[in-house]
């Protein structure tokens, strides 16, 4: 049997199998059958003569001015079909964001901090930009809490409160994590913490990341903002505190996840892992199996 060669255009290297299909960026465009473009869109997308796709993860917000244009200028130029995202109005090409690589387990150390700890990459960029993204904006008034210790990637130095404020990082950061989401460096430093906020980039339907994921195989207490489409299909069986519970109080939210029992909720969130459906169809072999199944569609 022939194998399916799918060139895939992403930041990151990519060589992945799916029973008879290869996603790979060594695949060249000539002998590729499919194409599949993940994060960012490309003019070798558009150009492309064959299936396509571009596969989105990110919100529309997130587009703005990439290569001059938007998020739906972007998806205009492509076929309904072409367009694979977590919130696709066909079944077929609904896509989820994939979560986890490896079996799920919970972290039990019980030798943590008394605090909150988040781990954001994106901090907002110029104070005048973040006021046309709310989520960033909300997101922000949780992780630079003086009860949170704040990870992320150098751009924290370049942090402006306002448009008035002078440069630089927020008390409470403490520097870049080491490996990215999917290491367990990142990992071990949440499991030393009681309690993780971990808010997605955007409030939207059907948007869910690793972000809770790894927040529960820390084995700390989530804090997270379960959009309802999120909450009905992913999070059944999970446990974890609500800031909508609160008024979307940040310093209430904090404090009643810090006053929570931890191996409580980790333990709801064991069983979580074990029996939701929904939350097994994000590990990346099943995201690529529906990516596959999406390019070989009979549109």
């Amino acid at each position: 049997m022939s194998v399916f060669q799918v060139r895939t255009l992403s930041p990151w290297p990519t060589d992945i199998k799916v029973g008879e299909a290869r996603f790979s960026d060594q695949i060249p465009s000539e002998k590729a059958d499919a194409l599949l473009c993940k994060w960012g869109p490309s003019e070798e997308l558009f150009a492309f003569p064959r299936r396509k796709a571009w596969y989105s993860v990110e919100p529309p917000v997130q587009f703005n001015g990439i290569d001059g244009g938007t998020w739906p200028s972007f998806r205009d130029r492509l076929a309904p079909h072409e367009f694979l995202w977590y919130n696709h109005p066909d079944e077929r090409f609904r896509i989820p964001e994939t979560t986890h690589f490896e079996p799920l387990e919970v972290n039990h150390n019980r030798n943590r901090q008394k605090k909150a700890v988040a781990v954001v990459s994106n901090y907002g960029g110029n104070p005048l930009i973040r006021r046309r993204d709310p989520d960033v904006e909300y997101r922000n008034q949780f992780v630079l809490l003086p009860q949170v210790d704040l990870y992320g990637r150098a751009g924290w130095q370049r942090y402006r409160k306002t448009r008035l404020s002078l440069p630089g990082p927020p008390p409470n950061y403490k520097g870049s994590p080491q490996g990215d989401w999917e290491t367990s460096e990142k990992r071990d430093l949440l499991a030393t913490y009681h309690a993780v906020v971990c808010l997605e980039n955007a409030y939207e339907p059907m948007s869910f990341s690793e972000k809770l994921v790894e927040a529960v195989r820390a084995g700390a207490v989530p804090i997270f903002r379960a959009h309802p489409t999120v909450r009905r299909h992913f999070l059944e069986g999970a446990r974890w505190v609500d800031p909508q519970d609160f008024d979307d109080n940040p310093s209430e939210t904090i404090e009643a996840a810090l006053a929570s029992d931890r191996e409580e909720f980790a333990a709801v969130n064991a069983a979580w892992f074990e029996e939701n459906k929904a939350l097994a169809s994000t590990h990346q072999d099943r995201v690529f199996e529906k990516i596959l199944s999406a390019l070989r569609e009979d549109c």
